[in-house]
């Protein structure tokens, strides 16, 4: 038996959930259920049940507390309906002011969904000590690192909203949309948001992210053990205690047939 959770903590958590569902709900709804009446999209079964992917899914990382789900399935289930209906995302159903309302949305969400699932109040210290470097200023290399960080982070979501807004509202690019696929516009300017979904993505990985990684730091003694617990793994070999594991199991397995049989 587990102990129940402090009162504090089953309160923060229904507020974390009930946080999470209104940012997923608002994702949903201004992606997805508007634009799909805008364009008359909700006349199959199969479209309807596509709209409801969204919402089975935020509700299954809530019940969860799955970040994989709300930041992987979640998005991708919100996807689901525009790939059936291209026409949901053409830009005349958006217009631009609404499209930074649904940024600002989708941006609230994929920020406020890790910090409000994750973050909880820390247990009183036992004491207290305060270290020497705090009574001194911070060294001018890691102010300037702070401000490539606060760089980076709003280049990250900066760099996606600057490629959807010119694919979306760009005269060349529509006007080109226009003139080589008569007929396909909608279906191409949702191709081309795709791809540039896919590389921002690419970019934030590689690029942003990649910068950062080198300096990300953490606790010496677990990235040893993780070092040494991934050369293991690589060696392929049973460790130590793997054998007594073995030895012992089958000691009692003799054991138990022997005082069967006496």
């Amino acid at each position: 038996m587990t102990a129940a959770a402090p009162p504090t903590e089953r309160r923060w958590r229904a507020f974390a959930d009930v946080v999470a569902v209104a940012l997923g709900v608002n994702v949903w709804i201004s992606m997805v259920v508007l634009p799909a009446l805008f364009v008359g999209a909700l006349r199959t079964t199969a479209m309807t049940a596509a709209v409801l992917l969204a919402p089975a899914a935020l509700l299954a990382g809530v019940w969860r507390r799955s970040q994989l789900v709300l930041l992987g399935a979640f998005p991708t289930a919100v996807l689901v309906p525009i790939a059936l209906a291209p026409e949901m995302a053409a830009s005349h159903v958006y217009g631009p002011l609404r499209f930074v309302v649904v940024a600002v949305g989708l941006v609230g969400y994929l920020l406020g969904v890790p910090f409000f699932t994750t973050f909880h109040e820390p247990r009183a210290p036992v004491s207290e000590r305060l270290l020497t470097s705090a009574r001194e200023p911070r060294p001018p290399r890691w102010r300037r690192r702070e401000r490539v960080y606060w760089g980076l982070a709003a280049a990250a979501f900066a760099v996606p909203a600057l490629l959807l807004w010119e694919v979306s509202y760009d005269p060349t690019i529509q006007a080109a949309l226009a003139a080589w696929y008569p007929g396909r516009i909608s279906l191409m300017t949702t191709l081309l948001m795709l791809c540039a979904v896919a590389m921002s993505v690419v970019l934030y990985a590689w690029v942003f992210l990649g910068v950062m990684r080198p300096h990300r730091t953490g606790d010496r003694d677990v990235v040893t053990a993780l070092a040494v617990a991934r050369a293991d793994a690589q060696r392929g070999r049973p460790r130590l205690r793997f054998y007594l594991g073995v030895i012992l199991a089958l000691g009692f397995m003799a054991a138990m047939v022997v005082l069967r049989h006496l």
